[in-house]
């Protein structure tokens, strides 16, 4: 943390407060163990993470000079001291607009923001509140079920969250229909269900879409659509469906096929070097990939990463059997309805896929025991 006298960090504050360059970020945050938040902004369109500073908070007080070139996700975060843990609020990141003057208030957990044309206007979207209000109550109970290793709590309340996003989704469209001019309209277009989306946008106002955050909108309806595609596609990645056939480039630049392996059973990975899970199983997949080399083949399709990244992850890890490089003008991961890391596909010597595993479980281990027994 940098070293600053009361006197000093006061000065900064109103030398922030009166700065003309750029729009301004103001808040008034209790629950801090540190006197330090650390301001970070995505800019969604970019695609881009930018820390924008380490502010001092005097009094409960900071303020902040924010570029104003694009629109920014906004995160504040209570900067930890020593080893502490980093906290900061449990909604949505803020959005802040080119010119907009916002101002946060509340616990450094539950922050507030009004003083903009969006936030000042959001209680108008008082059912879509209502819902995001049960999704908070129910991810509380849900984290101490997590604490506390409780399954069946887990699964009961996963399922109740999955429920009530499905409503959440149904209520923005339902304001969007009915605001489609509101740039309240174009804040709650995103995270909803992509066939509610598609639909949101073809309703929205054109004062919302040539606004500033129509960048921002343009970039979710991209998601959206390939939402939409892997939704269409995971109708034929199941149990006993053939497997889409493809060609990617192997360490040797050698174009490869899923077919290069008929005859075998396959394993494809769909893992990153910059996944924390796909990662922490290699040594399980190394160990399985010992015990059934003679009749089962590992492939793993790296995604998300450059060609360098790819090459310094396969040799850093020692991953002995097949890397494939999915690339961005060749991605195979809407066809195979990838949407989690790691997703791993067991297919059969016929091609047909045997079953599908999304994250790290011991269910494709016992499956693979099971199958080779």
């Amino acid at each position: 943390m940098r070293n600053f006298s009361k006197l000093a960090l006061i000065a900064l504050v109103a030398s922030a407060c009166t700065s003309q360059n750029g729009s301004k970020l103001t808040g008034e945050i209790t629950g801090l163990t540190n006197d330090t938040v650390l301001v970070f902004a995505n800019d969604p369109v970019a695609g881009q993470t930018v820390e924008i500073d380490t502010v001092p908070v005097v009094d409960n007080k900071f303020a902040v000079t924010l570029p104003d070139s694009s629109v920014l996700l906004l995160y504040i975060i209570e900067k930890p001291a020593g080893n502490g843990a980093m906290r900061m609020a449990t909604n949505p990141p803020f959005v802040f607009m080119p010119g907009d003057e916002m101002k946060v208030t509340g616990d450094i957990t539950d922050l507030k923001a009004s003083g903009t044309e969006i936030y000042d206007n959001l209680a108008k979207a008082v059912n879509v509140t209502a819902v995001e209000e049960k999704i908070k109550a129910v991810g509380e109970k849900l984290t101490e079920a997590y604490k506390n290793n409780e399954e069946k709590v887990i699964d009961s309340l996963s399922n109740i969250v999955q429920g009530l996003y499905e409503d959440l989704s149904k209520e923005k469209l339902e304001f969007i229909k009915n605001n489609p001019n509101s740039l309240v309209s174009g804040y709650l277009y995103q995270g909803m269900k992509s066939i509610d989306g598609l639909e949101a946008e073809k309703i929205l106002g054109d004062n919302v879409k040539n606004s500033a955050l129509g960048g921002f909108i343009s970039k979710i309806t991209e998601n959206y659509n390939h939402q939409a595609a892997i939704d269409k596609a995971s109708e034929n990645i199941k149990s006993g469906k053939m497997a889409p056939d493809f060609k990617l480039k192997n360490l040797n630049n050698e174009e490869m096929s899923l077919a290069s392996f008929k005859g075998k059973y396959v394993l494809l990975d769909f893992w990153g070097t910059w996944c924390g899970w796909c990662i922490k199983g290699i040594p399980d997949m190394k160990k399985y990939y010992e015990k059934y080399k003679d009749r089962m083949e590992i492939v793993g399709i790296c995604c998300g990463d450059t060609e360098e990244k790819w090459r310094n992850g396969v040799k850093k890890h020692e991953l002995p059997w097949t890397n494939l490089l999915n690339e961005k003008d060749n991605d195979i991961t809407t066809i195979y309805a990838i949407s989690g890391y790691p997703t791993k596909i067991l297919i059969d010597p016929d091609g047909k896929i045997v079953d599908v595993f999304v994250g790290e479980s011991e269910d494709l281990y016992n499956r693979l025991d099971e199958l080779f027994k």
